[in-house]
């Protein structure tokens, strides 16, 4: 029985409508999707994420999965159904405006930020007290900086 999709986080539902886009144009593996999202947008989706997701496609009908040797390894390439085809349609200007934004956030290095950020977040208790204190005067001038910015 086929699961149906539902709303889920935000950027599992970019990566969902994304690999349906790059599969629509020729069947992909994982690793393909992976590295097109980071040459792309420069978003790092972790296979956590991604693989998922993939299986999430297959099980609701979007997408098939097959089983080929590419260099003599085995790997699952995806391609999509006319379902999923018909179901990239209707979300297509949801596609573009995740596309704008993935865009707009490597632009401005929004992603690096993050990335440094949870590093930050992950090796706080390990960073010596007159980096510490670095860190705390950049992120006070990053908040002043960008104090300015409104929508």
């Amino acid at each position: 029985m086929r699961r149906s999709w539902k709303k889920w986080s935000m950027i599992k539902d970019y990566a969902l409508l994304k690999t349906l886009d790059l599969i629509s144009k020729e069947p992909m593996h994982g690793y393909g999707i992976l590295k097109h999202f980071e040459e792309e947008f420069g978003i790092k989706l972790s296979p956590g994420l991604l693989y998922p997701v993939l299986r999430k496609m297959v099980d609701i009908g979007l997408a098939t999965a097959s089983e080929t040797s590419i260099d003599g390894k085995r790997t699952i390439v995806y391609e999509i159904t006319p379902e999923g085809r018909k179901f990239l349609e209707q979300r297509r200007s949801i596609l573009e405006v995740f596309e704008r934004k993935a865009l707009r956030i490597k632009q401005c290095k929004l992603h690096e930020l993050a990335a440094r950020l949870r590093f930050f977040f992950m090796n706080i208790d390990k960073i010596r007290e007159e980096d510490l204190l670095k860190l705390r005067e950049a992120v006070d001038r990053f908040l002043e900086d960008t104090r300015f910015i409104g929508v």
